[in-house]
This record gives C-alpha cells, sequence and structure tokens, in this order.
C-alpha cells in the first residue's frame, strides 16, 4: 500500500502531500471524462458507479479519487519496471495496450477497495472516504504499529542465538587462564572477529541484496558454529584468533540479513519499536545462556561447552529453515506482465523470478551480471556520498568510537577484571549468574528504551546511551562487592539497550530505501574498525598500566566521542536552519 501512495517518509507535509494528489487526481479524471461526455452528448458521469464525488467537489475521498490516482501510479510503476519490454508483446501484439489500460483500471479499482478499506469504521458495510485529518490520522497509525506476527520468527531465532553467545561469555575468561594469554593478546583474538566482520560486511551486504536475507540467517550458522566449536581445540592463542575470525564472518553475514529483515518490515515511524523485539529476543537469550554456561564449564569443562554450543548452531539452521520467510521487497509487478510469484525464465544468464507460471518474465543477470569484485566497488562508491550527508556521518563516526569503547572495556577487559584473583576473583557460574543479571535489565530495558528512542529522537538517546555506560565505566574499577558491581553493570546495560537500536534506526530512516543497504553496512563496517581498534588498543594499555586504567582509558574515549558528537549535532541543525 505504501509503494502505491508513494510514501517514504510518512511526514504531515508528505502525507498531505499524496493526499492532495490524489484529490487532484480525481477531479483532473472527472474534467475529462466531462469533456469527452461533452463532444459525444452524452450526460457526465453517466453510467459510472465508482462512488462519491470527484476530487474538486468534495472534502474527502471518493473511491474514483483513489482509483485516478492509483492507475497513474500504476502504469508509472510499471514504465519503471519494464524499461526494456514491448508492453504490447504482454498482450497479444497489436490492440495489446487497451487491454493493457482495461486491465490496469480494474487493478486500480481493486487496490482502491482495500486501500479504503483501512478507514472504514466498525459496522459500516461501504468503506468511507477520509477527509484531509482522517487521511493523515488513520496512514500514521498504521505506519507506526508494529508487525509482530511477521518479527515473531525472527525473534525466536535470535533468542536462540542470544543463549549460544550466551554461554560462550563466562567461559573465555578462563580458556585465557588456561593458555595463558596477556591481555593484550586477548584483545588481538577479541580484535580478529572485528576484523574478519569489516572483510565481510560489505559482501553481505551485496549478496543478502543480491539473494534475499534468509539464505544468509540460515547458512552463516553453519560458520559461526564452526568458529565457536573450533575454539575447544585451540592450544595457542592464534588458534583462538583464526576461530574468531570465522565466527566473525559468519556474524557479518547473520547481522546484515537480521537487520535488513527488521528493516523490510518496518516505517520510519516504527523502525526502533521493531527491531526492539528482536534485540529483546536476542538479550533475553544472552541473559539465559551465560548461567547455562557456567555450569556446563563447571559441570563438562571448558572444551566441552565449546564443542556443545558449536553444535547448537548448527541445529539452530535447521530452526531458521523452517521459521523464517524471505522478506526482501519484490519489483513492483503486476499480474498482466507475469512478474513475481514463481520462476520464470529470465533475460541472459541466470534464472529469473515472475509471478506468472512459465514463461513469466524475470530479472536474472544479464550477460553473468557483476562480479563480486565490480559489485563491492560499486557498493563502496556509494559511501562517499553517504558521507556527505552530516547526519550520517555524524552518526557512523559516533557508532565506531563507541565500538572502540565498548570493545576494549566489555569484551576485553570486563571478563579479565571479574576473574581476576587478586579482585573479585568470581567462578564460572558467578561470571555466568552476571552476565544473565546484565542480559535481564537489556531485556527488560529495550521495549522501553525503543519507545523513548522513537519518542526523544534517535541522536538524543544516543548521547543519553554513551553517557549512561560511559558513566558505569567509570565507577566499575571502584566496585569491591557484588552489590556495588551490579548497580554499575545495570546503568551499563540500560544505556546499551538504548544504543541497540537507536544508531541503526536512525541511518535508516534517514537515508532512501535505495541506499539503506550500504549505508547498514557502512554503519557496521565503522563500528567493526572501532571495535578492532578499541580491543587491540585498550588491550595494551591493561598490559602496560593494569586493567583498571584500562578501564578508565575506555571510558574517557567514550565521554570525549560523546561530548563531539552532541555539539555536532547542535551545529548541524543550526546550519540546516539557517540554509532554509
Amino acid at each position: 500500500m505504501y509503494r502505491y501512495l508513494g510514501l517514504e517518509t510518512f511526514t504531515g507535509a508528505e502525507l498531505d502531500r499524496v493526499y492532495d494528489d490524489i484529490r487532484r487526481a480525481g477531479a483532473e479524471e472527472e474534467r475529462e471524462r466531462e469533456d469527452e461526455a461533452a463532444g459525444s452528448g452524452r450526460p457526465p458521469g453517466g453510467g459510472d458507479d465508482g462512488g462519491g464525488a470527484a476530487g474538486g467537489t468534495s472534502s474527502t475521498l471518493s473511491q474514483r479519487d483513489v482509483e485516478a490516482y492509483l492507475r497513474r501510479r500504476i502504469e508509472l510503476l510499471d514504465d519503471d519496471d519494464d524499461d526494456d519490454d514491448d508492453d504490447d508483446d504482454d498482450f497479444g501484439g497489436e490492440g495489446g495496450g487497451g487491454h493493457r489500460e482495461a486491465r490496469i483500471g480494474q487493478h486500480a479499482a481493486d487496490e482502491a477497495v482495500l486501500l479504503l478499506g483501512h478507514f472504514r469504521e466498525e459496522g459500516d458495510m461501504i468503506p468511507a472516504g477520509p477527509d484531509r485529518i482522517a487521511f493523515r490520522r488513520r496512514l500514521t497509525e498504521l505506519a507506526s504499529a508494529v508487525d509482530g506476527r511477521s518479527m515473531l520468527p525472527l525473534s525466536v531465532s535470535m533468542l536462540l542465538v542470544g543463549m549460544s553467545v550466551g554461554v560462550v561469555a563466562p567461559v573465555m575468561p578462563f580458556v585465557v587462564e588456561n593458555l595463558g594469554i596477556s591481555p593484550g593478546q586477548y584483545g588481538m583474538v577479541v580484535g580478529s572477529f572485528a576484523l574478519a566482520k569489516i572483510a565481510g560486511n560489505v559482501p553481505s551486504a551485496i549478496l543478502v541484496e543480491r539473494h534475499g536475507r534468509r539464505p544468509y540467517l540460515i547458512h552463516s550458522l553453519w560458520l559461526v558454529g564452526l568458529g565457536v566449536g573450533g575454539i575447544g581445540l585451540a592450544t595457542h592463542w592464534g588458534h583462538l584468533a583464526g576461530c574468531r575470525l570465522l565466527t566473525g564472518l559468519g556474524v557479518a553475514a547473520l547481522s546484515t540479513a537480521a537487520t535488513m529483515t527488521a528493516a523490510d518490515l518496518s516505517t520510519p515511524l516504527n523502525r526502533a519499536s521493531t527491531m526492539a523485539p528482536m534485540m529483546s529476543a536476542f538479550a533475553a537469550g544472552t541473559a539465559l545462556g551465560p548461567a547455562l554456561g557456567g555450569v556446563l564449564a563447571d559441570r563438562l569443562g571448558v572444551s566441552e561447552t565449546f564443542f556443545a554450543v558449536g553444535g547448537a548452531y548448527v541445529a539452530l539452521t535447521f530452526v531458521n529453515r523452517a521459521l523464517l520467510a524471505e522478506t526482501r521487497p519484490a519489483s513492483m509487478s503486476f499480474p498482466w506482465n507475469g512478474k513475481g510469484k514463481g520462476k520464470g525464465k529470465g533475460k541472459g544468464k541466470g534464472k529469473g523470478k515472475g509471478k506468472g507460471k512459465g514463461k513469466g518474465k524475470g530479472k536474472g543477470k544479464k550477460n553473468g551480471g557483476p562480479t563480486m569484485a565490480q559489485a563491492a566497488r560499486n557498493a563502496l562508491s556509494q559511501w562517499r556520498p553517504l558521507m556527505e550527508d552530516s547526519r550520517v556521518r555524524n552518526t557512523v563516526t559516533m557508532n565506531g568510537l563507541y565500538w572502540f569503547a565498548l570493545a576494549g572495556s566489555q569484551m576485553t577487559i570486563l571478563p579479565l577484571m571479574l576473574t581476576d584473583p587478586m579482585g573479585l576473583a568470581l567462578t564460572a557460574t558467578a561470571v555466568g549468574n552476571t552476565y544473565m543479571g546484565m542480559s535481564l535489565v537489556q531485556v527488560a530495558g529495550t521495549p522501553l528504551m525503543a519507545r523513548l528512542v522513537d519518542g526523544v529522537g534517535k541522536p538524543v538517546a544516543i548521547v543519553c546511551g554513551t553517557s549512561l555506560i560511559a558513566s558505569s565505566m567509570i565507577a566499575l574499577p571502584f566496585c569491591t562487592d557484588v552489590y556495588g558491581l551490579g548497580g554499575a553493570l545495570a546503568v551499563w546495560s540500560l544505556g546499551s539497550s538504548v544504543l541497540a537500536t537507536a544508531p541503526v534506526s536512525y541511518v535508516s530512516e534517514v537515508v532512501s530505501e535505495a541506499e539503506r543497504a550500504q549505508a547498514l553496512a557502512l554503519l557496521r563496517t565503522v563500528g567493526d574498525v572501532g571495535f578492532l581498534l578499541g580491543a587491540a588498543g585498550i588491550g595494551a594499555v591493561a598490559d602496560l598500566a593494569g586493567l583498571d586504567t584500562a578501564m578508565h582509558a575506555g571510558a574517557g574515549a567514550l565521554l570525549t566521542a560523546t561530548g563531539w558528537f552532541a555539539i555536532r549535532r547542535v551545529v548541524g541543525r543550526a546550519q540546516r536552519e539557517q540554509r532554509q
């Protein structure tokens, strides 16, 4: 419906423009009908049962208005989708154009009934045409509602992924201890994960756009399972780094596919709220997983725990295959040109996809299509214009600095602080319970924070979230018991709840649909660069100055980044207002 109406931003101005376009289309068609009737001697409007007055004489939209607008939109969309094709060929050659117009008219009439049905009041037998206020209100309501039924399978999948991740979290510090790895070396192990994601983000974005979301929500888990299971066989920190590289490639594909799936199912008005169930499910899994991981490590052993988790990822591929459906937006296609559902014969090499049975027109790659290297260069060439938008540039940079601090502090230093024999000296089970507590706060906080993010605005939410995390980093080295530790980590988790949706949803809404895949790939890649540098850099600081100093270094970096982002936000807004 939104694509038929040409809606993208769902602002009040855009909704008013579409409303006016619908009324204008109805008025123009009514004038054409009157002119034709005057020329033929027939009374105007005779024999037309479209219902309602034309756009120029009524304060509400009639079915005739909507049909007129949709006819024009369908003709435009069909022409864009069929630039290289001869329309008459679709309708039996000569004279096919009239048949096409009739089919378009019937399709527009059917879609108009469906569209007006959204404005039907309970008990009404015939859809009532909305006025301007009702049109804006109802479309805003529809665009703000979260499609929970479509997000449920993905949320279940992310719950299971989160459980597998959570199982590993409390066990890794004991791998470090068993292998005698220094904080700096462990930082390089953590950073190798980010290096793999940097290498995998752009190809993943290309492949997810080319082949769809579902294949990569399934097959990426094979890589993750092999990487995690391999840790159980590691005898050197280099082996760990290799396993983390393999895991990072799998996670790059998985996160790209999951994020694009959520973006497909949302609008700018509900993007953060749509992503929240997926993030909450992942957080719930990571809440349950650590407690299980701690028990498994204490009962089965460290290596056996990694073998079990690797097998769980492989088993999850079959769960995703059963639960998940493809959400990639199809090109606008219509019954009369044989495109859409099912498979048809594509032009050039490769199979195309079509709605019609048999020889529908496909969109296979002509002459084999671009190579991966060409596609990667094309994708990277899109990043420069994206970075020219200050909103994208500032958010991407802030995300990179956030991950610099987070990778160094939470991913590298925090596990070592929790198990430090000279400090808290927690057991595997206690570490598992600690991570479980953090995840429970995120489970409860993510839906609430998502509504806050949508309400106060994404940039403001980013500043609030990073400030909460930085304050927790500062307090953590001063915690000497589990109560102080619990309070600091609870605040940390609330900040993480905000950052789980705010940057992604903000970048998704300030770029066009065509740019979204590469904008999100850019966001992830810069975040991974920060992850790589933060894990290695702050790990090196820990080698030189100790764990507490390294944690405070991460806090200082994050506070500096937050102040810069807030200033750039104020300056950028002032510049845009001045240009207007």
